[in-house]
């Protein structure tokens, strides 16, 4: 342990970089995927478009069971590597479960909400907004937490595409054979993705909570 306490205190800066490059790739992956897989479940759940819901939903679950590593060399082969690579990479393998969950819960919203709300004269969009997303709220949140806590840990393989980060400090103490090192970049990574996750935890609750009272109010 006091040989860890040493690493930390003679490498803080190097330490702290990599701890940016890590959380800088995860942030922005994260993000474009929830924005980028939110339009698509929505898209692609539109009246008249649910064959191509259901097809996507098939594809994207078969497209779960691709290994993280199977993407990322992917990429690496046609865009090289670096931060940019890693990033993508990282954004494709985010989409699979913020696509699946958020189609799977526009999918699953009941017809008689939605016609109660029409008979209301709200329009398509209107609909969208104020029933369907309400109601798909715990089945949207489920999957932008698993692809957070997915792709955090992932983000530790970018690092074999020189893209930096954590996994950089775990790849070095692997070359060297160091364990301390490689604890230094590992019990970092498992305690960011643990803080991600219960913050992640807490805002589902509330936010699931408020979503599910506002379906509710279309049920009666």
């Amino acid at each position: 342990m006091q040989a860890l306490f040493d690493y930390y205190r003679y490498n803080m800066e190097y330490f702290l970089i990599k701890l940016g490059e890590h959380m800088s790739i995860f942030a922005l992956s994260w993000a474009m995927a929830i924005v980028v897989g939110l339009l698509i479940a929505i898209a692609s759940t539109r009246p008249g478009r649910m064959k191509i819901g259901n097809a996507l939903l098939t594809i994207t679950g078969f497209s779960q069971a691709v290994p993280s590593i199977a993407v990322i060399a992917l990429v690496f082969i046609f865009t090289g590597i670096g931060f940019r690579p890693a990033v993508l990479a990282l954004f494709i393998y985010s989409l699979v479960p913020i696509v699946f969950n958020a189609a799977s819960g526009l999918v699953s919203v009941s017809p008689g909400m939605k016609e109660a709300a029409r008979g209301m004269g709200m329009t398509n969009g209107q609909i969208l907004r104020k029933v369907e997303l309400p109601a798909s709220v715990p089945a949207i949140l489920s999957g932008i937490r698993s692809a957070a806590t997915i792709n955090i840990g992932t983000t530790t393989i970018a690092a074999a595409i020189g893209a930096g980060g954590l996994g950089e400090i775990i790849f070095t103490g692997i070359r060297n054979f160091n364990f301390t090192i490689i604890l230094a970049g590992a019990i970092p990574t498992a305690i960011t993705a643990i803080l991600v996750d219960v913050v992640l935890s807490v805002v589902e609750k509330r936010v699931t909570s408020k979503g599910l009272q506002l379906a509710e109010h279309w049920r009666e």
